[in-house]
């Protein structure tokens, strides 16, 4: 900022620069003054001016000033927890406090494109509520909400994968990791499956079924059922008799489920605590290839570490398949020790990318191999 005296032809008497909480200091007589402020570029307020009047015991007026900031394009990066683009995320912008003309904040709606970006109209420094609302139909991204504001040009967001997203297939069999690892995301994973359960299987012409494993397989029934009502109401109160315990084995149950007759493909929920490297990969490829109707294997990775060996092998698996790789993100249920050292994650799942998560393939605190996995 500068400060100029009119009584002196405009004559510069003083420059500086506010500090980080809005204050501006300088040494000034007594007299009426123009503080101007000339803010860069980059900086988020406008140009601006108003008068001092310094009084003879040293007073002044005014002591504030309200400064306006500038509105412009800024550009919305999201991006997943594993640090991925999200595209097609649909989401809204509402100012936190800005009302229109019906009394109700306004909102703006926005679609990411391929690579997660959108452009958004916005004044900087304003907070704004960012939302992903629940549509009541299969979505790609989990339902959040949050508020923030910013004072730069492009910001990055993160928002989390639902765990199962829209389901393609019509002959599909649900396998669920329920090995003593999964304990802290049992519930969430039981609850995403009943949705999908209502809101992609009921009252269509699909057939589904579900298998709970650990070192051993437990069906919800022998083979695919239809979408009767009572088909799905039985599957919910089969999720609801799940419980976590026992180690995991991967290959059997995935031997076990390409057995089933009809099959398109299945959908593999784990945290990926066991072997996922070469040799397991060369197996599951013979099953597959032994399989005439070739049925694609979906896989949905629980808290894996991007690029480490559980992601690197889920995500093998998939291609090995012609299959889709989900990195799914979960705040740890607070029965967990962990979870109860680190305390909540983000609303709608932890920020892998700040080191801050503990996941399967990671401890805090610890460095590991590509080839070692606790």
């Amino acid at each position: 900022f500068v400060v100029k005296s009119p009584e002196r032809g405009d004559r510069i008497v003083a420059r500086g620069t506010s500090s980080d909480i809005g204050v501006a200091m300088c040494d000034l007589p007594n007299g009426r003054f123009v503080l101007k402020l000339e803010p860069g570029e980059d900086s988020p307020f406008v140009v601006a001016q108003f008068d001092i009047q310094v009084s003879d015991d040293g007073s002044f007026t005014p002591h504030e000033r309200t400064v306006e900031t500038k509105t412009v394009d800024v550009l919305i990066n999201l991006v997943t927890p594993d640090g991925e683009p999200a595209p097609r995320c649909q989401f809204h912008l509402a100012p936190q406090f800005a009302e229109g003309s019906s009394g109700r904040p306004w909102e703006m709606s926005f679609v990411t494109d391929d690579e997660g970006r959108a452009s958004a109209t916005m004044s900087l420094l304003e907070p704004y509520v960012f939302r992903v609302k629940d549509t009541g139909k299969a979505a790609e991204y989990m339902p959040q909400e949050f508020v923030f504001l910013t004072d730069r040009w492009s910001i990055t967001a993160v928002v989390a994968r639902s765990i199962f997203g829209p389901i393609m297939e019509d002959r599909v069999v649900v396998a669920i990791d329920v090995s003593g690892s999964m304990q802290s995301y049992l519930q969430d994973i039981k609850a995403s499956l009943n949705l999908a359960l209502v809101q992609q299987f009921h009252k269509s012409n699909r057939q589904f079924n579900i298998v709970a494993f650990t070192g051993r397989q437990t069906n919800f029934r022998p083979g695919l059922v239809d979408c009767a009502p009572e088909n799905i109401e039985d599957a919910m109160r089969f999720c609801e008799t799940i419980e976590a315990g026992g180690v995991s084995n991967i290959l059997e149950a995935i031997a076990h489920v390409l057995r089933t007759p009809g099959l398109q493909a299945m959908y593999l929920v784990t945290d990926g605590k066991c072997e996922l490297g070469d040799g397991f990969l060369n197996q599951v490829k013979a099953l597959y290839f032994a399989c005439p109707a070739r049925p694609r294997i979906n896989t949905i990775g629980i808290n894996c570490v991007p690029q480490r060996l559980t992601y690197r092998g889920l995500r093998a698996l998939s291609i090995l398949t012609q299959s889709s790789f989900r990195a799914v993100c979960l705040e740890q249920d607070m029965t967990d020790p962990v979870g109860q050292i680190l305390g909540p994650g983000a609303p709608g799942g932890l920020d892998l990318a700040s080191g801050m998560a503990t996941t399967t393939d990671e401890e805090v605190g610890l460095e590991m191999d590509d080839d070692a996995e606790f």
